[in-house]
């Protein structure tokens, strides 16, 4: 099942950087995401990001086949 990558861009600085959650497509649709808190690793800054705030990539098919 392939996975997504989730990137955010830091409401402080505005640089972008990857968030540390992995979720699959069908969990990131179904999910809500609100509340979740991120640390920039360029600033520092610690805030939260809700679900509109993500930026999703596909990371490819990951597991047997």
């Amino acid at each position: 099942m392939s996975k997504l990558r989730l990137t955010v861009v830091c409401k402080a600085c505005g640089q972008a950087f990857d968030a540390p959650l992995r979720v699959d497509r069908k969990s990131f649709e179904k999910g809500t995401l609100a509340a979740n808190y991120h640390t920039c690793p360029h600033c520092g800054e610690r805030r939260t990001y809700r679900k509109a705030d993500y930026l999703v990539r596909d990371e490819g098919v990951t597991g047997p086949g």
